[in-house]
């Protein structure tokens, strides 16, 4: 087995690999349990939110432009 010719001083190396691969399959597991949460949503309340959303970017987009330009 390929893992037994793993050298020792090479196993710490190996285990924080494996748990990174870990934490991303947690991630994408909590990200996934919100599909299909806005199944239900009004169409109205919908439009409404994304244009709330579409605003406010642009406000932050317009803030973040002049303070760039100090």
């Amino acid at each position: 087995m390929k893992i037994n010719r793993i050298p020792a001083d090479k196993l710490k190396e190996l285990d924080d690999f494996v748990s990174s691969l870990e934490q991303g399959v947690i991630h994408t597991s909590k990200n996934l349990s919100f599909a299909g949460a806005w199944r239900d949503i009004d169409d109205v309340v919908f439009n409404d939110f994304t244009n709330d959303l579409i605003n406010n970017r642009q406000k932050n987009r317009r803030r973040i432009d002049e303070q760039g330009s100090y």
